[in-house]
């Protein structure tokens, strides 16, 4: 396994740890949580670098890496589903979009064919990725001297949080759709031939 891909699994092997200091409640949660999502990120960019500079992409890689940042992603989005923030119909958005690519990967994969992450896929997930850590980054910010000031289990915020996540959930959600009916058009090909 070459070092890109192991990159991509270091990243699927921060998720539980993402989910465990976001969840169980010791000081300074919110820092580490924020700490552990933001390398995990960085090392979205690392092993694309990586990857393309030494020559390296492989079809692992073309396949494990978006699934590794969706699983990312939808981590942080737990963490603030978990504390009450979300709206159901953009997190039905966000999945069927999710389910919907991955179909379309399985079409190609079958024929033979790798479908890579395009541009607007790519924006989708950076825009996602950035809205989840400007809220770690909120709640780290908040957690004066190591005092837990939010609860990792659902519990009254600053009602100007609730309203950013909120804006940042929909944008999130706008941005999903449109990557969504991008995937769909270009692969519709794969769809028609079944």
């Amino acid at each position: 396994m070459n070092l890109p891909n192991k990159i991509t699994v270091f990243r699927f092997c921060c998720i539980p740890v993402l989910l465990a200091v976001s969840l169980i409640e010791f000081r300074y949660h919110w820092v580490a949580a924020l700490l552990v999502y933001f390398v995990a990120c960085m090392s979205d960019k690392a092993d694309g670098m990586i990857a393309r500079k030494q020559g390296l992409v492989t079809d692992f890689g073309k396949l494990m890496d978006p699934l590794s940042d969706k699983s990312l992603v939808f981590a942080a989005f737990l963490v603030q589903i978990n504390l009450g923030w979300h709206t159901d119909l953009v997190i039905m958005i966000m999945l069927a979009r999710e389910f919907l690519v991955a179909g379309i990967r399985m079409a190609a994969a079958s024929e033979g064919k790798v479908v890579q992450a395009n541009a607007f896929g790519k924006a989708k997930t950076f825009l996602q990725m950035s809205t989840t850590g400007i809220t770690f980054l909120i709640l780290a910010i908040l957690e004066k001297d190591g005092e837990i000031i939010i609860s990792s289990s659902p519990t009254t915020a600053p009602h100007w949080l609730m309203i950013y996540c909120t804006i940042a959930f929909w944008i999130d959600a706008v941005v999903t759709l449109l990557s969504g009916i991008k995937y769909a058009k270009d692969g519709w090909y794969l769809i028609k031939t079944k």
